[in-house]
């Protein structure tokens, strides 16, 4: 029986094993790091859009938040997303809400491999600051 073990082409169940971990593991962070990028991508660009509520209309910072969701394949309208100005206190709020569902493991069995993850990031900036 340990003369089978020494034949070429012989694989054992612990390189099988770490082969379907490492499987596991590459397709979860395929499926998961691209969502939480563009998570972060969309809180940037609603930093970067309430500093600039100073020279911009709310109309126009809502309009380019939407244009950024759109690019990055958010599924986010107009009306998901919150602006709230206040005037005495120069602060603007923003803030977004959204839902993306995963289906790992090419959906096999779906009340198992059918997650849905929810976002809702939401941003403060002073806006009086001079540039």
């Amino acid at each position: 029986m340990s003369s089978l073990s020494t034949e070429r082409g012989m694989v054992s169940f612990k390189v099988l094993f770490w082969l379907l971990v490492l499987f596991i593991v590459v397709h979860i962070a395929v499926k998961l790091v691209p969502m939480y990028i563009d998570s972060e991508r969309m809180k940037d660009e609603m930093s970067v859009q309430a500093e600039l509520a100073q020279t911009l209309k709310d109309d126009e910072i809502l309009s380019n938040l939407v244009q950024k969701a759109k690019e990055l394949d958010l599924p986010l309208g107009r009306e998901d997303i919150v602006l709230t100005r206040d005037e005495d206190t120069n602060m603007m709020k923003i803030s977004a809400k959204w839902d993306v569902t995963v289906h790992f493991f090419f959906d096999v069995y779906p009340p198992y491999t059918t997650r849905t993850y929810h976002f809702e990031p939401i941003i403060e900036a002073d806006y009086s600051r001079k540039f």
